[in-house]
């Protein structure tokens, strides 16, 4: 449970600052309410982790999980990427350093 409220009181101070900032820097960029709109979904998200600690603790435990998954096939991806580029013309596999 205190992950939780530490990963609850972590998207409400962020998504306070995103709002903060897009605040700030509207007079400067195009498009800050991109900003403001991930504040305030941030802070949505906090808000939801506080008054519904139960279901909230499934939520991340699934976006870790689908986060994990996501991130180790694309790493998979990258590594037959980078194992093609690598790979002469010939088609044999040789050391990096070689």
């Amino acid at each position: 449970m205190a992950l939780l409220y530490l990963i609850a009181a972590w998207a409400l101070v962020t998504g306070f600052l995103e709002i903060a900032a897009a605040i700030r820097l509207r007079k400067h960029i195009d498009n800050e309410w991109f900003l403001g709109i991930a504040g305030a979904i941030s802070v949505t998200f906090g808000v939801l982790l506080v008054l519904m600690p139960g279901a909230g603790a499934l939520a991340v435990t699934w976006l870790i999980g689908v986060y994990a998954t996501v991130f180790g096939a694309l790493l998979t991806a990258l590594a037959f990427k980078i194992r093609r580029l690598l790979t002469p013309a010939g088609g044999t596999s040789a050391p990096l350093g070689a």
